[in-house]
């Protein structure tokens, strides 16, 4: 490496920082809990080390290229939403910059990386974000592995880049357009500030030691590359610092050295007090960190006999704790799809949610909250999905009125990017939020969350059933989830999605003495009943159409969209499940279109293709597996009771197999697909951890195959598992239902079937177990003494069901 000096303008030297912090000599940063690691081809792997408040993206290896799409090149390196501080960070010892990590470990709540020795000096990384302040630490374990004492030189060169998370590289303006140039001074008591002109945003950059130099310049590019530097530059404006800080260690001794970044778009003296006390005492901060982290692993603990998907379970929880986000003083303004950048119509003092997925969706979605709130609710994280409604119910009033409609997405600084009222946006959204706050509500038993989204609920339902369908035939228009061209205006997933918010507003008015809204829901889903059938439904294809035509839809040259109004198109895309997933279905059909998708043209080995082969409208199909269809898949098979591993079983493993893809211990969006290579060009790939992962793996295990069914308002909760075939048992404990846990255990042999239930006393409990269809039944015992029971033939198959109170029981069903 070169000497800082002939790189840079020196602007402070023999900095004293923090004076009176004295050295530290320990066994380095200590972490527990558990941990996954990757020792190979860390270079081509993202990760994150994350809080709710900031986070850091590189690759394993330590470096920073770059990373993203939405703004080409710049979605990596430390953000503190809205804000991103840094393009990244590189150290060196005695000159010479640290080679490739040759281990990385993800943590419950950091992420850590081992690197070779360089001049007989170890050194260890160890990163992570204190969740409620906008900072990132990094700490730096360096070992003396030589035989005698030795003066360590180690430097570290950090590259700026203050940068709005909008507007995008595409939009107008773009990136580069609204970007200014970096500032970077150093402040009386020695830690770096970093600013734009004009501009309230401010980063800082410190150290739990001192330092005995600091350097500024625009050369400071770590061990980068010319492409690199090059790419970096593209929308980029940011300067460079160097630190230097001379150890001295005995033979076998250690240091450990705390590096932080915090930043702030309101508040510079806020960022630098909340930088300051987190050096204070890193270690604690991380202890903290973990202990939260493992607390929630101890919620929703379960065993299942397939290891794979128990870890996929595990991990996810972690995974939608390293994607909540708070934002604070966010200005809401519509961006029009990237077309101008509008007015601010409003401000949210802050935002709390959960992001999509790293790295180039970290902010808000309406749909992806949705599906989102199943995990969240039976892991027991409640408030994140909440707060999430709220969020999103909050912008979608500042910028949609009265109507009730939700936006689609919501940028970090409150770009609403699509779903305002001009566009009919994605139509589902708006349906899924009702299904959503009556999922929650259901779970929790909170009626004060129930009224206070209430209203907002209901005008939304109203708005897409009146607004959005404007021929009044029962099919509201606008884009799904497909989100491609050459579909008719009428979206299968759509239609589907609101019968099931129609049911759920008609709980929510009922359980409210709302009569009228009840009976005005009820009727609307009734409707949507009586004519699907008849208008969705394609006999030759043994599937339901996944849209229809009104008169006057178009399409390129090429496409299929059908040139006759109510013309039904079979264009193999996956919302083909959804009818199955919200349980529309007759079970005939089911059977049949479930038994379609489960074909070679719908399904690989990775799961359910996006748009089966042959597909869409130009007939090309796109065989990509994302983790999104194949959780609909896996909740589509087990509503109706096909929990084999054929069934069910397949599509949540298609995505429980991808925990290590690229990160430890996260789910990615896609999953290596025929059509998609997870680890291209790091400027085009999916996300390496995605939110919505966790649907079809979590819900299924808890609401399918343990059959928990909680109306927590009413103290009333139902247990009717259904045990897949190959499966001797499996288990919760430490289930949060409403103020309250429980614990079941669900268990075939051969013709004998047990459930046992830990449930709060007061509550009432239905205690069962779905058996085969047709099956016969010789004996129910519940607790030892033979039981009154009814016998229901549903979807799932013949369930036997005891009603009982709380408390702890055992029923056993035998079979003949």
């Amino acid at each position: 490496m070169l000497a800082i000096a002939r790189y840079a303008t020196c602007v402070i030297a023999c900095v004293a920082l923090l004076a009176g912090v004295a050295p530290t000599t320990s066994a380095g940063v200590t972490t527990h809990g558990p941990s996954r690691s990757a020792r190979a081809e860390l270079e081509t792997k993202r990760y994150v080390a994350a809080g709710d408040r900031a986070y850091v993206i590189g690759t394993q290896d330590g470096r920073f290229p770059p990373i993203g799409w939405h703004i080409k090149g710049e979605m990596g390196g430390v953000w503190a939403h809205p804000i991103k501080l840094l393009d990244g960070y590189w150290f060196s010892i005695n000159g010479k910059w640290m080679p490739p990590a040759s281990k990385f470990t993800t943590g419950a709540g950091y992420a850590r990386m081992s690197f070779p020795k360089v001049s007989n000096v170890k050194m260890r990384r160890t990163e992570f974000s204190p969740d409620g302040a906008p900072v990132v630490l990094v700490g730096l374990d360096i070992t003396n592995r030589g035989r005698k004492t030795k003066n360590i030189d180690l430097q570290m060169a950090a590259r700026t880049e203050l940068m709005a998370a909008y507007p995008w590289g595409e939009t107008k303006p773009n990136a580069r357009e609204f970007n200014r140039r970096d500032i970077v001074s150093v402040s009386g008591d020695g830690v770096v500030k970093i600013r734009e002109k004009d501009r309230d945003w401010r980063a800082f950059l410190s150290s739990s030691r001192s330092v005995d130099e600091i350097r500024t310049g625009r050369g400071f590019w770590g061990s980068s590359s010319k492409r690199e530097k090059k790419a970096h530059s593209v929308f980029g404006k940011g300067a460079g610092v160097g630190m230097r800080w001379n150890l001295r260690l005995a033979a076998g001794a250690s240091e450990t050295l705390w590096v932080g970044v915090s930043g702030s778009h309101v508040s510079g003296s806020a960022a630098k007090g909340a930088l300051t006390a987190s050096l204070t005492d890193a270690q604690a901060l991380l202890d903290e960190k973990i202990a939260s982290r493992r607390a929630l692993l101890d919620r929703t603990n379960v065993t299942l006999p397939d290891k794979s998907l128990q870890r996929a379970f595990k991990w996810g929880k972690l995974n939608m704790a390293d994607l909540a986000r708070e934002v604070t003083d966010m200005k809401i303004r519509d961006v029009d799809i990237g077309e101008r950048y509008g007015k601010v119509v409003g401000t949210l003092d802050s935002f709390v949610g959960i992001g999509a997925g790293y790295p180039d969706y970290p902010w808000y979605f309406g749909t992806d909250g949705a599906y989102t709130a199943y995990p969240l609710v039976v892991s027991g994280q409640w408030d994140l999905a909440k707060e999430h409604m709220r969020g999103i119910r909050r912008v979608s009033r500042r910028l949609n009125g009265g109507t009730g409609k939700v936006i689609h997405e919501v940028v970090s600084d409150g770009s609403v990017f699509f779903g305002s009222n001009k566009h009919e946006g994605n139509t589902n959204e708006t349906s899924q939020f009702a299904t959503a706050v009556e999922l929650i509500w259901n779970w929790t038993g909170d009626d004060a969350f129930r009224d206070e989204m209430y209203v907002f609920v209901e005008d939304g339902l109203r708005y897409v059933t009146s607004r959005l369908d404007r021929d009044r035939d029962r099919w509201p228009e606008g884009l799904g989830m497909v989100e491609r061209e050459g579909m008719g205006s009428e979206k299968l997933d759509v239609t589907a999605y609101h019968w099931q918010a129609l049911t759920a507003l008609e709980n929510m008015a009922r359980s409210k003495g709302e009569h009228n809204t009840a009976a005005w829901a009820a009727s609307k889903a009734e409707d949507i009943e009586a004519g699907f059938e008849g208008a969705w439904w394609m006999k030759k294809h043994g599937l339901y159409a996944d849209s229809l035509c009104n008169l006057g839809d178009g399409g390129e040259e090429g496409s299929n969209v059908c040139p006759t109004r109510n013309g039904k198109l079979q264009q193999r895309h996956w919302i083909n499940v959804t009818p199955m997933e919200v349980g529309l279905a007759p079970s005939n059909r089911a059977s049949r279109a479930l038994n379609v998708l489960e074909s070679g043209d719908f399904t690989g080995r990775c799961g359910l293709f996006h748009t089966g082969a042959g597909g869409g409208p130009t007939k090309e199909g796109e065989l990509s597996c994302w983790t999104l269809p194949g959780s609909a898949m896996a909740v589509g098979e087990a509503n109706y009771g096909r929990v084999g591993v054929k069934g069910a079983q397949f599509y949540m493993r298609s995505i429980s197999k991808q925990l290590d893809l690229e990160m430890p211990g996260a789910l990615p969006e896609i999953a290596p697909s025929p059509d998609y290579d997870p680890f291209g060009p790091m400027h085009e790939r999916a996300m390496f951890m995605q939110a919505w992962s966790s649907y079809g793996v979590q819900w299924p295990v808890i609401h399918h195959l343990l059959g928990i069914r909680p109306h927590a308002p009413n103290q009333r909760v139902t247990v009717v598992p259904d045990v897949p075939g190959q499966w001797p048992q499996l288990s919760v404990e430490n289930l949060a239902v409403g103020d309250a846990n429980i614990a079941v255990t669900a268990s075939h042999d051969d013709e004998t079937y047990t459930t046992t239930v830990a449930a709060p006393e007061e509550w009432s409990l239905i205690i069962g177990h779905a058996l085969p269809k047709l099956a016969a039944i010789e004996s129910v015992e519940l607790d030892g003494a033979p039981a009154e029971y009814t016998v229901a033939d549903t979807e799932r198959g013949r369930e036997v069901r005891v009603e009982s109170i709380g408390g702890a029981h055992e029923l056993v069903v035998e079979t003949n």
